[in-house]
């Protein structure tokens, strides 16, 4: 029962609840009129009666959502990159904006105003939670609609949970979501990618983006092999190597939370004190395992780098640390894909003549030539570039090449302006 006591001139409803532990409060709600005190007074009669009654809680989006985290990454067995991502959108693009409203306080208005707040928001405005001194030109890159997606993403996913626990009755995000930014990715064409792999002196860059051109990986996949994944005699000795593992660098604190299950091996620390650590891990799905043949020329490029491993780790085995991975520092260690970037970018800054592209535009490259060549066998080329579905290959790597549409043009032109030939046999 809910009773109604004039106290001065407004109107208080007092009414009995049981909280989640079971206990018994008193609850105090005041409101200027009696018709808003009578309203209210209906309003929880009728909840305590049927079941719908929402408990007061004070607890803050802040509070929630660092809750949530956990459970959800034990619950769903996430990787650390996944667990690391969300708890960097929680930090750095819901806490510093919403994190000290409550949750039963928040309404439709404040999710739109945050998402109204973060489209002006310059990216890295917060990391680890902490705001940052950014320059005028870093200023002027603000956050993608993509970003905005995700943020969108994790509060429906999470303030839903919170209505299943009995916080909300119902969930304030809005059903639309923001539209993600749809961005034309930057790839080579073949002669592109020929030309530059031609180019590239550095032993370890050549092998690696070679790599990645053949079987479209991605970069962690590049660092994650081991000899043990190649074969030479596989497919009639046309040689295969298998991807079954990726390479990442995560914080310790990440890794304290996950699952370890997914992790196969955490690397020595290079350095003291390092609150990051080099771990190999699963790789992404079930599709990213896969096998992919070799060319001849990747081939023989493989079989003089096994050797030229053997020849390093002779030159001095007492200080040589082998790390077991296919690619590998003169001295043994391990090389992350951090590394393989920067020698990517510092090839690209001596040779300018090639079109600006990230790493991944290498992987975004070979598949698209492969889409093109096999005439858009997307089953085939899925089983070369591991996506879990085909309709994620088309959508994502299907980037049209500009051979492509002058060969297009040319067979439009040749077909277009023919004229049908008339000419009939005579009559004999």
């Amino acid at each position: 029962m809910a009773y109604i006591t004039k106290r001065g001139s407004s109107y208080s409803v007092r009414y009995t609840y049981q909280d989640e532990h079971g206990k018994s409060c008193d609850k105090w709600e005041s409101f200027p009129t009696k018709e808003e005190a009578v309203k209210r007074q209906k309003q929880i009669e009728h909840e305590l009666a049927t079941g719908n009654f929402l408990i007061p809680s004070t607890v803050t989006v802040a509070e929630f959502l660092m809750d949530w985290l956990p459970k959800q990454c034990s619950k769903h067995k996430w990787a650390p990159k996944t667990y690391q991502s969300n708890l960097a959108l929680i930090q750095n693009l819901i806490i510093p904006y919403i994190g000290e409203m409550q949750m039963q306080k928040l309404r439709p208005y404040h999710i739109e105003a945050l998402y109204d707040t973060l489209s002006k928001t310059p990216c890295g405005q917060y990391v680890g939670g902490k705001r940052r001194d950014l320059s005028p030109k870093q200023q002027k890159r603000t956050l993608s609609g993509t970003t905005l997606h995700e943020v969108h993403q994790l509060l429906h996913n999470s303030f839903l949970l919170a209505v299943e626990w009995g916080i909300l009755i119902k969930s304030p995000v809005p059903v639309e979501a923001p539209k993600k930014t749809t961005q034309e990715r930057s790839i080579w064409e073949v002669e592109e990618m020929r030309a530059a792999l031609d180019s590239m002196e550095d032993p370890i860059l050549h092998l690696a983006v070679h790599l990645t051109l053949v079987g479209a990986l991605r970069e962690g996949e590049v660092a994650g092999l081991t000899p043990e994944d190649i074969d030479f005699d596989a497919a009639n000795g046309m040689g295969t190597f298998t991807i079954n593992r990726s390479m990442q660098r995560v914080q310790k604190d990440t890794l304290a939370q996950v699952d370890k299950g997914c992790i196969l091996r955490i690397f020595p620390d290079k350095l003291e004190g390092s609150k990051t650590s080099l771990i190999l891990k699963d790789t992404k799905t079930e599709a990213s395992c896969r096998t992919i043949f070799m060319t001849a020329a990747l081939r023989e490029e493989l079989k003089q780098w096994l050797e030229r491993l053997k020849r390093e780790e002779a030159l001095d085995p007492e200080r040589y640390r082998n790390s077991g991975m296919l690619l590998r520092l003169p001295n043994g260690l391990a090389v992350e894909p951090v590394l393989i970037r920067k020698k990517f970018l510092k090839w690209q800054d001596a040779h300018p003549e090639f079109p600006r592209i990230v790493f991944h535009g290498l992987r975004h490259s070979s598949a698209t030539y492969q889409l093109m060549i096999s005439g858009g066998d997307i089953k085939a080329v899925q089983g070369t570039t591991g996506h879990a579905s085909a309709d994620m290959l088309v959508n994502t790597y299907a980037h049209i090449q500009q051979s492509s549409r002058v060969e297009l043009g040319k067979k439009f032109e040749n077909g277009f302006y023919a004229k049908p030939d008339t000419s009939s046999p005579q009559a004999v």
